[in-house]
């Protein structure tokens, strides 16, 4: 359940955004987490692959086409990979970037389902297994701007984005109360909840993170509040590739120390 609505919202848009977004804001007490995706974006038209040779080995850049143009990864601009440990051979993973969300872990054999960057940098990119979401995804999103978008992902997952939200006339919801319920969870620091649970058979290992604590927002000294998620659906006995896709894409999104908020 994802707010798809972009933008920086006045707060009168904000207290009205519940509305619009129905399914992030269920009229329910608890936050309901993601289940399968369902948006599809269409290759060739919404965005285009292509190969490249990267510290030795094959990467796949994604460009997407958003705001009447495509916007393109330079090769010659990317990050180093993640410095994360090996996986077994047979949890191989293949690596995408795409604008925004950066370095993306993905199993081998997986396709793009969804690539997405709307106009005030908001992105997602979303993968399946090649049977379809049954066997397995993965969603990254990052949100630069859209506060009210912000607040919407983080409600009932950071501390204090309820309460923001439930002060400007739209639901709040408790932290750690979901839908379905959590399995595991822990909070290193204000900014970072890591998390799991089930959904339709598969075991979903997720992390959301701010670029800065949510209830420091409203001191400029602070810097622009963004979010970085990640969630990793995929059978139980793949649960050490599925924390591995999660570990690596933490590493470029510092939590609680990001005080120029994430670029987009």
């Amino acid at each position: 359940m994802r707010i798809r609505f972009r933008g920086v919202l006045a707060i009168a848009v904000l207290a009205m955004s519940w509305v619009l977004c129905p399914v992030a804001w269920a009229a329910k007490d608890i936050r309901e987490l993601p289940a399968s995706p369902e948006a599809q974006s269409t290759a060739g038209a919404d965005y285009r692959l292509r190969t490249v040779s990267f510290a030795g080995a094959e990467a796949t850049l994604i460009d997407v086409y958003s705001a009447g143009d495509w916007i393109r990864p330079d090769i010659a601009r990317l990050p180093g990979l993640p410095a994360v440990s090996a996986l077994p051979t047979k949890d191989a993973v293949q690596w995408f970037y795409g604008s925004a969300a950066g370095w993306m872990a993905v199993p081998v054999g997986w396709l793009v389902r969804e690539a997405d960057i709307s106009a005030d940098g908001g992105t997602r990119y979303v993968f399946t297994a090649s049977e379809g979401v049954s066997g397995g995804w993965v969603s990254y999103e990052v949100i630069p701007v859209c506060v009210g978008c912000v607040l919407g992902d983080a409600n009932g997952l950071l501390p204090n984005a309820g309460e923001q939200l439930a002060e400007l006339g739209t639901p709040g919801f408790d932290l750690g109360q979901t839908n379905p319920v959590m399995s595991w969870q822990s909070r290193p620091d204000d900014c970072t909840l890591l998390f799991r649970y089930r959904s339709s058979g598969l075991a979903v290992h997720a992390a959301v993170q701010s670029s800065v604590a949510i209830a420091a927002t409203s001191d400029a000294q602070k810097g622009p509040l963004a979010l970085a998620e990640v969630y990793a659906a995929l059978p139980a006995a793949k649960s050490a590739q599925a924390d591995f896709m999660v570990s690596s894409f933490r590493q470029a999104f510092p939590a609680c120390r990001s005080p120029n908020g994430w670029s987009g």
